[in-house]
């Protein structure tokens, strides 16, 4: 018995998997429908949304759900295309049809699986959809992998050096491959990250006496399935930003010779190794003098007004709304774009929009890092931080925590690290500088030893080292001691406050 109610559970998990599919493909549709009314593909692949969604609930036994979808389906046949008003509200009775469905599903499935909707609610069911020419292939390089090491295991005994030497950079070479399948099943196209957000761009707007509609490019890139996760919010919130500050109301856009309905947009493509994602809106740009005026009202340093955006506590809506006021949003777009290792710039054309650039890795998995010691301990730097080494001098003082450098002509401030983590033991006679950027600032981080570069692969520390500042994470190295990943963004903030600069 217990082995059938496990069998009913992952069935229940699986239409629950399957009935999120088909609700998001209902509202894309629908959204869609507004703006093509004679659609009839479409309604006829609404339909067929809906029609599956029934079956499939009716299958795991949710009669409540097999209902709706029922009556639901009869409400979609009613939309012809002959009657535009019509069609419209039944589109938006729809859309809350979808939402409908949305809380039946958790609810129905809650009241049936008891303890199953409980550990779902406290730890979302996560999974991905690997093609079965990705899986053959990384078992046949785990083969091929088994076989390499009993080689090497045999060539141990015999000691035919040349040729075990050969046997391990064939297995390098296929640990290598197969390290890239995975990296490659752990990808997801963008689509449905972009897609999810018209049904708020069109609410929202609504909401605010605006008109606007979601463009998207790309939606076929693919970026790791944790990049996904950790976006939404910060997607959420500058597309917030953008309805509220942003678009104008249709009557003001047709009077400055725009469309009335408002565009926002959002594109996705591969660049140098890396994931550009563009978030764009045409409304009047940002309102560069209003910035200016509450950053100096707040204290803050206005030499670069784009970067003020960004800080916390910042808006320059004097009182809060449902959408922006509080001085958090934008500030939560940088942290989390920057927990990710990315990037984020903005470009802005007054009475044009406002574009927003985040550049991020390929993978999170692994990065490509320079690896230093300090005080018999190693560390990794992003090679996307590292810019080059020099040799400190020796008039430097060696008890200075830090100081500045004169590197061709420019003044690079530079910290000790064996200082900044309060590290003992004997300084070497010599030292060595590598210099790092962020955001355009240059600073140097003085090391007892320089390794190169090397690919490292990224392990997550626990909650005891979230308040040591300038820690991104961990590796393990060859030699199976922990290296530890530095945050290069969270150094240079350090050193400015400690250079009371802030």
């Amino acid at each position: 018995m217990a082995e059938l109610d496990l069998n009913y559970d992952q069935l229940l998990a699986t239409f629950a998997e399957e009935a999120t599919e088909e609700i998001a493909a209902l509202e894309t549709g629908l959204l869609t429908l507004e703006t093509s009314p004679h659609d009839a593909d479409l309604r006829a692949d609404l339909l067929r949304y809906a029609h599956t969604l029934k079956g499939n609930a009716s299958c795991v036994g949710l009669q409540t759900i097999t209902s709706f979808a029922h009556a639901y389906e009869e409400m979609l046949e009613r939309m012809d295309g002959n009657d535009p008003e019509v069609d419209r509200a039944l589109a938006s009775l729809l859309l809350s049809g979808v939402d409908t469905f949305r809380r039946l599903i958790t609810g129905g499935i809650a009241s049936t699986t008891g303890n199953l909707q409980q550990a779902t609610a406290n730890s979302p069911r996560r999974s991905l959809r690997v093609s079965a020419d990705r899986l053959n292939r990384m078992l046949d390089l785990a083969g091929e992998i088994s076989i390499a090491r009993g080689r090497v295991q045999q060539l141990l005994s015999t000691e035919d050096l040349e040729e075990l030497i050969e046997t391990e950079r064939e297995l390098d070479f296929l640990h290598g491959e197969l390290q890239e399948m995975i990296m490659r099943a752990r990808m997801v196209p963008v689509g449905p990250l972009f897609r999810q957000y018209a049904r708020t761009v069109r609410d929202l707007a609504v909401t605010h006496g605006k008109s606007a509609r979601l463009v998207t490019t790309g939606d076929d890139v693919e970026i790791d399935t944790t990049a996904v996760e950790m976006l939404r919010d910060p997607l959420m919130h500058m597309i917030r930003n953008a309805i509220d500050h942003g678009l104008e109301p249709s009557a003001q856009r047709i009077a400055a010779g725009k469309e009335p309905v408002g565009t926002i947009s959002l594109e996705a493509r591969h660049e140098a190794g890396s994931v550009i994602i563009k978030m764009s809106d045409d409304g009047a740009g940002l309102d560069r003098d209003a910035i200016a005026a509450r950053a100096a009202h707040l204290g803050i340093d206005t030499t670069d007004l784009d970067r003020v955006i960004f800080e916390n506590g910042f808006s320059t809506t004097e009182e809060a709304n449902d959408l922006s006021g509080r001085g958090v949003g934008m500030d939560v777009v940088r942290r989390g774009i920057e927990s990710l290792r990315g990037t984020i710039k903005v470009e802005s054309r007054p009475g044009l929009g406002t574009t927003f650039t985040i550049r991020l890795p390929l993978t999170l998995a692994v990065i490509d890092g320079f690896g230093v010691s300090a005080a018999d301990e190693t560390w990794v730097v992003p090679m996307a931080n590292v810019l080059e080494c020099v040799e400190l001098p020796l008039a430097e003082p060696k008890d200075a925590t830090s100081g500045v450098l004169l590197l061709r002509d420019e003044i690079v401030p530079y910290v000790r690290l064996r200082t900044l983590y309060s590290l003992n033991g004997e300084i070497p006679a010599r030292e060595n500088v590598l210099v790092v950027q962020h955001d355009g600032m240059k600073g140097g981080l003085v090391v007892d030893e320089l390794h190169g570069a090397s690919q490292a692969v990224i392990k997550p520390l626990g909650d005891y080292f979230a308040e040591v500042p300038g820690i991104a994470g961990s590796s393990i190295l060859g030699s199976g001691r922990v290296a530890l990943i530095l945050d290069i963004r969270a150094i240079f903030d350090r050193m400015e406050k400690d250079n009371g600069t802030e």
